[in-house]
């Protein structure tokens, strides 16, 4: 039975008295039923005396920081299941990686944005709300498949777990230097997507999609590391060798955006909305092996490649592919490039070229079918108002701008102000008969002095936008 706001118990776990008031009002508007601890310490205490449904906690913390009290939790049976949702002014995409690695299964960057704040937070509670209900039904199934995936953590496929458990090693914790290629994947917008969902939709959804692109990574024999949230993070060349690894990973790639296609229309018969996936390709060594303690153990992939691919894909949009250089020239087969880009990804010294694949011959063989984003120039520039997710500062005053040509995805705006290439925006239109319905969009580009905005959420409330709607 679902549970109202009111019997969903969230704790907030700060040090800084404001940002417990900031948080707690913008839960409490919701009614959500809320408790507070200052530290890690009282945190374990609270969680361990009290039923909760979801833990907001904050990194930078005297004592033990939130990535110590998190493995602490996740380490506790009694814990173990609490989702937690990390509190964070760091914006290294190491931090965020070091979090989910730690057990989080989501982050809420400083300042906070209560739109932000409470669909990430309705998201999890809806997810874990439906976890408990299928955990109730499943406590007396003893299949053999479940004891491996507990015991070894998830793999992908039998074969996969089949030759780890063919030699002791295989069960020792530790692990090897090997040069793989590294996939991560993610739903662009899936917060925003889900956020006035059923818990019911948003599992259906997520069980639709993560079914979907398993099928297609296990024909090309990855190994599914971890499902963080919508995220999806895959090895290729471990624990099984494979000397065409990159090329399997960039194949996998196209194969799965093109599996989306049929996905949204599934979608669209259940009554869902239809998404888009950015993926990041990444090869090079890391550390590959069963990750953890004697008495928990995982197989997984560690080391800065893995960072870097999380920072790649950080850089797609919708139904884009990019890949490092190192993975460009590990491919045996040639690859089919649209244009390149050079970054400079946080806590990489040097800049990294990327380039966006749309296709790959030689034994795989296979090609993105892309629409050509054709620019419509508009009657009247639609006037608009932005503000940069990235900035560090909550109360900034949203800056101007128009539009003033429209693709299907895309879009050339005109301001004022200097945005800085692959800015994430919130958007808001001057038309709009609802305040809610914010579109976001990705800076990835300029045409002569204008910016070009990839949309990556409009919501279907803005079709009665004749400009965004197609029906000008």
């Amino acid at each position: 039975m679902e549970k109202n706001n009111s019997e969903l118990r969230i704790l907030i776990v700060d040090d800084v008295p404001k940002n417990i008031q900031v948080l707690g009002s913008i839960l409490m508007s919701r009614s959500y039923n809320i408790s507070f601890a200052p530290n890690g310490f009282e945190a374990i205490e609270l969680a361990l005396t009290n039923e909760l449904d979801l833990i907001l906690l904050d990194v930078m913390m005297p004592g033990i920081d939130g990535f110590e009290t998190c493995r602490r939790l996740k380490q506790n049976p009694e814990t173990k299941d609490i989702p937690v949702i990390f509190m964070t002014a760091l914006s290294d995409t190491s931090d965020k990686v070091q979090g989910f690695e730690a057990g989080a299964v989501d982050y809420i960057t400083k300042p906070y944005e209560a739109e932000e704040v409470l669909a990430r937070v309705n998201t999890h509670l809806k997810i874990r709300t439906l976890e408990k209900t299928l955990e109730e039904r499943i406590k007396d199934l003893e299949l053999h498949n479940n004891f491996i995936r507990r015991t070894f953590g998830r793999y992908l496929s039998d074969e996969v777990v089949a030759n780890l458990l063919q030699t002791p090693e295989g069960l020792v914790v530790g692990g090897d230097e090997l040069d793989v290629t590294i996939l991560m994947s993610d739903i662009r917008g899936f917060s925003s997507i889900t956020e006035n969902l059923r818990p019911e939709q948003v599992v259906s959804m997520l069980n639709m999609y993560l079914s979907a692109m398993t099928d297609v990574i296990i024909k090309y024999e990855g190994t599914i590391d971890e499902f963080i949230g919508d995220a999806i993070l895959v090895i290729f060349g471990a624990p099984i060798r494979q000397e065409d690894h990159a090329d399997r990973a960039v194949a996998c790639a196209i194969e799965m955006q093109q599996a989306i296609d049929k996905l949204n229309e599934d979608y669209i018969n259940a009554g869902h909305p239809s998404v888009e996936i950015g993926i990041g390709i990444n090869t090079g060594e890391v550390i590959v092996g069963n990750i953890g303690s004697a008495k928990r153990a995982k197989y997984g992939v560690v080391g800065r490649n893995v960072n870097i691919v999380s920072r790649i894909e950080s850089y797609t949009v919708g139904r884009q592919i990019l890949i490092s250089d190192s993975t460009k020239m590990a491919g045996k087969g040639i690859m089919e490039i649209q244009n390149s880009i050079k970054v400079n990804p946080k806590g990489v010294k040097e800049p990294i070229m990327l380039h966006d694949i749309k296709g790959i011959s030689g034994k795989y063989n296979l090609r993105l079918d892309t629409e050509p984003d054709v620019f419509y120039p508009l009657r009247q520039p639609l006037e608009l108002s932005y503000i940069i997710l990235d900035e560090k500062s909550a109360d900034q005053v949203p800056c101007k701008g128009k539009l003033i040509k429209i693709s299907r995805h895309k879009a050339v705006m005109i301001t004022a102000e200097e945005i800085p290439l692959f800015s994430n925006l919130k958007i808001q239109f001057s038309k709009q008969k609802t305040e809610d319905a914010a579109v976001y969009g990705k800076v990835t580009g300029n045409e002569e002095e204008n910016i070009i905005l990839h949309f990556t959420h409009k919501p279907e409330t803005l079709d009665d936008i004749p400009e965004l709607s197609g029906k000008m």
